[in-house]
């Protein structure tokens, strides 16, 4: 949505200071465009002059020596005020579209705000977050009164902002996107993507994840949000994208669970262990003809061994 109450967004474009011009001349513009009166059509005005000359010609039979210039006033008049209110009209619909592509075009220098603005919120959150002993909803905060029921007021007044910054997110992400990428904001949007950096469905409380995919956003939810460390604004439609794409990814598993780092690793190949030679060993004597080897040190002690089923 290009006009907006959403204070953020506003804010947001406003930052950018050739948004914020085009925006001024559009607005101006267009408040021209509502306080002029639309003209009479040039053609119908001249006509009007002339039907009424006939008319009065078949009740006096007099015809107006003034006809043509009264006619011509009339003419000229009308396409005067049709000329300004086609300028009007003009520039208002190539403003608009100025602003829409800067808009489009510096688009990352408002989600950089957004950003700035989520990580205030976030921070004021997370401080009044730590003084809510264990409260969950208004009726326990006014319960506990005190330091808690102040944090929780504090809380209810930035989940608006905080509820304002993810709906301009949202607007400014769309404003870039084509038809083909709308849809699938859309469809992002409702799988809960865009909050959380590294989003993975079941890796968030449920309570979260609902608010997530909703955008029904509550108290419990924004402490969440503010403590987890991760939450964020898309610096661009492509970060959106590739985060996306990161958290879709399937995870492969081996027998220590789940595994994220395919890079190669070197691992250097050990020196076999020396044998292990027992009492008992003899080294083999193959050539009789030769003296015997001499007999071998021992460097093990063979261990009991595994006592048969059938001896129970």
């Amino acid at each position: 949505m290009r006009d907006t109450d959403n204070v953020e967004l506003r804010a947001a474009w406003a930052t950018v200071p050739d948004v914020a011009k085009a925006e001024d001349r559009h607005a101006a513009i267009l408040e021209l465009k509502r306080a002029f009166k639309r003209p009479a059509d040039p053609e119908r005005a001249r006509r009007e002059v002339i039907d009424d000359a006939i008319a009065s010609f078949r009740v006096s039979g007099k015809w107006p020596a003034d006809l043509g210039s009264r006619a011509a006033k009339a003419y000229f008049e009308a396409l005067e005020g049709q000329s300004e209110y086609i300028a009007l009209v003009e520039g208002e619909r190539l403003l608009k579209h100025e602003k829409e592509d800067l808009r489009d075009t510096l688009s990352d220098d408002a989600l950089a705000y957004l950003g700035r603005r989520l990580a205030d919120v976030l921070s004021d959150a997370k401080t009044a977050g730590a003084a809510l002993d264990g409260v969950r909803n208004a009726d326990e905060a006014i319960q506990a009164g005190g330091g808690a029921l102040e944090a929780f007021r504090t809380l209810t007044a930035l989940l608006k902002d905080f509820e304002n910054i993810r709906a301009a997110q949202w607007s400014v992400l769309t404003s870039v996107a084509d038809e083909d990428t709308r849809a699938k904001l859309r469809n992002w949007k409702r799988q809960g993507h865009g909050e959380v950096a590294g989003f993975r469905p079941d890796d968030v409380p449920p309570f979260a994840l609902e608010a997530m995919q909703t955008q029904r956003y509550t108290v419990p939810y924004l402490v969440w949000a503010a403590n987890i460390g991760t939450s964020y604004v898309p610096a661009s439609l492509d970060d959106l994208e590739a985060d996306v794409s990161a958290a879709t990814e399937p995870t492969a598993y081996d027998d220590s669970g789940p595994i994220r780092d395919f890079s190669p690793i070197e691992v250097p190949i050990p020196d076999a262990p020396e044998a292990k030679r027992y009492a008992h060993s003899r080294p083999a004597h193959l050539d009789h003809s030769t003296p015997a080897p001499r007999p071998i040190k021992p460097n093990a002690t063979p261990g009991d061994p595994a006592p048969l089923t059938y001896t129970y």
